[in-house]
């Protein structure tokens, strides 16, 4: 939960990661308390406060279900249809500014990590999901057998990180006249899981914006 610091007479700074990124932190009145994935800028003058917030996210799921797509989209707004698997885990910086259900403006850096879809490198995953603090479980809707493993994903990301904010993406809906799972079966695996669900495309864009932003709100309640 994002917590205000507030003292009408002082400024002051908390930093919460071995290697800021929040600014001028060594210029300013500062207490270090280490955690490996977040830093929090606190800056309080007068009445008003101001958050500098990171928060690691992961995108998993099968091959060619379209992750890295919904990434550049959301960051770049591009769109590419030619497939490239991802090699290891590719690592994108979305930076926002949002406020947070307690009216607090938050400004976010989300670490955007592109995890490769291929099952067998299990143990390499584990590695890149520690320090993740919400996921996106992305299916492609036109491949019936994605959503039968995403369960598998699911279970493995999980296993490491615990309880964090999850939604389930049901990507490709563009492509209506092919698809394979239906809206109940999105709906089913969504609710097995205990997360949110959304049929998106990378292509058009439908819901891409609002399922990152959704995640941004839930990462700083």
């Amino acid at each position: 939960m994002c917590q205000q610091k507030s003292d009408k007479q002082n400024t002051a700074m908390i930093c919460e990661s071995p290697v800021c990124e929040g600014g001028d932190v060594q210029k300013s009145p500062a207490n270090l308390l280490y955690n490996t994935n977040v830093c929090h800028t606190i800056i309080v003058a007068g009445s008003m406060a101001k958050r500098n917030l990171i928060k690691k996210i992961c995108l998993i799921g099968d091959g060619a279900v379209g992750k890295t797509s919904l990434i550049r989209k959301y960051v770049y707004d591009e769109f590419d249809d030619k497939y490239l698997a991802t090699i290891g885990a590719k690592v994108t910086k979305k930076v926002i500014d949002i406020e947070n259900e307690y009216g607090d403006e938050i400004h976010l850096s989300i670490m955007i990590h592109d995890i490769l879809g291929q099952a067998r490198f299990e143990n390499v995953h584990k590695q890149y999901y520690k320090g993740a603090e919400g996921g996106f479980l992305v299916i492609d809707l036109t491949r019936k057998d994605t959503l039968k493993k995403i369960r598998w994903w699911y279970s493995g990301f999980t296993d490491v990180v615990g309880k964090v904010p999850l939604t389930l993406l049901g990507n490709k809906n563009d492509l209506k006249d092919e698809h394979e799972i239906t809206s109940q079966e999105l709906w089913k695996a969504a609710m097995d899981m205990g997360c949110p669900h959304y049929a998106t495309s990378a292509k058009n864009g439908e819901n891409v914006e609002r399922v990152f932003e959704n995640m941004a709100k839930r990462l700083c309640k």
